[in-house]
């Protein structure tokens, strides 16, 4: 299969893929327990194990792997990290995987994946700069994530509907859409938005200020139709006008106005939140090692990258991938300056472990109506 997309319908149908798969993963459901013309294939060079998001198993993202192996690797697919984390952490073996950097500390604690050697990655000193040099991603002396895509969460609003006194995440408490906006489903998430409303760093955030933030988590929370776990969720209800703004990622932004609706994807004074992903290396079978790092040569590849850019939106971590994509595309999605981008934004960091137990406790609350 080419790596090139070259009809509309062949997106369309890997994009019914992709949600079919993150569907499944959010009801609980294995790859291994889906109909066989759904499961992926094992590679002919090996039985290389891969535990990834739901909707990155398709071969337009790792293509080279393919050419070189003759088939995908064997994949099972997580829909959130905390799940991932806890299977591993329970015993479960793969060969690679795919944390963020707002968690990928906390693996490496856990001794569910190991360091990567950076001799061996073909496009390593292709990846921009600033995301090589994540703090996250360096545990001690080695690094223990390889930065494969990336995007921007913010506030996701109709425009036809919406109308912002200022490009602010104050939008969340503009009780003029009470009832009419929805929230990542994630304390972390949460955390964030009220760190940059309050004006505080928001992943070191000390007592005080968690108590701060905890007040305006209140209003906002007061002002939500629901909380979303899977991105179809408010796109659905964005396109219907159940909710007329939500948190999100830019990915979602895409898909919506592909489909012709007036939607806006905030770059809010506060700073646009960047995530970060990237591959590692899992606690599998040491005989996979090449086979693993094939895979990773091939998904952080200019051609992967393209695809990634087309297909979901997403940027991907290779410079080289973008002048792969016609301008037009990049200045849809807003990425056509990717440097500036991330200059301007606030990368997604891991809070330390009391912060974070502290924040998730009073999200818990929140949503309880304490």
């Amino acid at each position: 299969m080419s790596a090139t997309i070259t009809s509309p319908r062949s997106v369309d149908l890997k994009l019914d893929r992709r949600r079919f798969a993150s569907l499944a993963a959010s009801a609980g459901l294995s790859t291994l327990m889906l109909p066989a013309a759904l499961r992926p294939a094992r590679a002919a060079g090996g039985d290389l194990q891969v535990f990834e998001w739901s909707g990155y198993e398709l071969p337009e993202f790792h293509q080279a792997y393919v050419d070189q192996h003759g088939d995908s690797p064997a994949f099972s697919m997580f829909g959130e990290l905390e799940e991932a984390l806890q299977k591993l952490r329970g015993g479960y073996t793969t060969d690679v995987t795919h944390p963020c950097t707002s968690s990928i500390g906390r693996w490496a604690d856990a001794g569910v994946i190991r360091p990567v050697d950076t001799s061996r990655l073909v496009h390593w000193n292709d990846i921009f700069p600033s995301m090589r040099e994540i703090k996250a991603l360096h545990y001690g002396d080695d690094v223990i994530g390889v930065p494969v895509d990336w995007g921007n969460s913010s506030i996701l609003y109709r425009s036809d509907l919406v109308e912002p006194m200022e490009n602010s995440y104050n939008l969340f408490l503009d009780e003029r859409y009470a009832g009419k906006m929805a929230f990542f489903d994630s304390a972390d998430a949460f955390a964030q938005v009220c760190g940059l409303i309050l004006g505080v760093h928001p992943f070191t955030m000390d007592e005080n200020e968690i108590a701060e933030a905890a007040d305006i988590m209140r209003r906002i929370h007061g002002n939500l139709r629901f909380y979303w776990t899977d991105p179809t969720q408010i796109e659905q209800a964005l396109a219907a006008g159940e909710i007329v703004l939500s948190y999100s990622w830019n990915g979602s932004a895409k898909n919506l106005k592909a489909q012709g609706l007036d939607v806006s994807f905030m770059d809010p004074q506060e700073g646009i939140l960047t995530w970060v992903c990237c591959l590692a290396l899992g606690n599998g079978d040491p005989a996979m090692q090449d086979l693993a790092y094939d895979f990773i040569n091939a998904w952080t590849s200019p051609e992967a990258g393209k695809n990634l850019i087309e297909m979901y939106g997403y940027g991907h971590s290779n410079t080289k991938a973008f002048p792969l994509v016609a301008r037009e595309t990049l200045d849809e999605l807003g990425i056509a300056d990717p440097d500036a981008m991330m200059a301007k934004g606030t990368f997604i960091e891991e809070m330390a472990p009391e912060t974070r137990e502290a924040v998730i406790r009073i999200f818990d609350d929140v949503k309880s109506g304490l």
